[in-house]
């Protein structure tokens, strides 16, 4: 195992096993003894191990029954990490897939074009989809793309293609930082179908703004996502500088 203590190597191991399958969503852990024995640690270390999963949201305890993988997708992140949505699916070991629900140029509202530093009615290309993690609708991303930075998007099937790769690939633009901000709301009653959900059913309201390596804004993506099938945990670390 690497660096650090020893449980949050375990626990390292454990996250690595779950994101590449070795054990699937809904699967029981062999038991604690058993753990133990092939790791070759004390059951106070795998306890803490394991604890640190069931906090990330990656493990479930069942009072009786033992620990599962669990069920729901959750996200860890920490330290941040700018990546797409699929890059996101794989880093968990989930099949993402996209479903397209719109895709338009129209000329930027006052919002879009301040968010993105465009001059108003500036054109954009709009591309807007049902985002899924093994088959089930997750969120609805509408993204916005200032439409003279990609000419041509319109050549491209994002069920498909990442719209990340397609930046990197074709127009030589590589996404570099972001700023998100999560914000707690409710399902609307037109993203309801898409969404597989009930409106008003909880959601996550995200927005993010990303930017290529010069500073210039290149995307405005607008997020919907489904409540009961998403977790964000974010790791902390005290900072190294001694407290005064």
């Amino acid at each position: 195992m690497g660096t650090g203590t020893l449980y949050s190597q375990t626990a390292e191991v454990l996250r690595s096993r779950i994101a590449q399958m070795v054990w699937k969503q809904g699967e029981r852990l062999p038991s604690e003894s058993r753990l133990c024995e092939e790791f070759g640690v004390s059951s106070i270390t795998m306890r803490r191990a394991v604890a640190t999963l069931v906090a990330e949201g990656l493990l479930v305890r069942l009072q009786g029954k033992g620990t599962f993988v669990s069920s729901d997708h959750a996200i860890v992140r920490g330290p941040p990490e700018l990546t797409s949505f699929s890059q996101d699916m794989e880093a968990r070991g989930w099949r993402g897939s996209a479903r397209v629900l719109a895709r338009r140029t129209e000329r930027a509202s006052a919002r879009v074009a301040t968010k993105l530093g465009l001059s108003s009615g500036a054109p954009v290309s709009i591309i807007s989809r049902v985002r899924l993690a093994d088959g089930v609708p997750v969120a609805i991303q509408t993204a916005h793309l200032p439409a003279l930075f990609f000419p041509g998007l319109e050549r491209y099937d994002f069920s498909r293609e990442s719209l990340y790769e397609v930046f990197e690939r074709v127009y030589g633009v590589k996404p570099t930082h972001a700023t998100e901000v999560y914000h707690a709301g409710n399902v609307g009653v037109a993203e309801a179908a898409p969404l597989e959900v009930e409106a008003g059913s909880p959601a996550f309201r995200v927005e993010r703004v990303a930017s290529d390596s010069t500073g210039r804004r290149i995307e405005l993506v607008d997020s919907v996502i489904r409540g009961d099938r998403w977790t964000l945990v974010i790791r902390l670390s005290a900072s190294r500088q001694a407290a005064r």
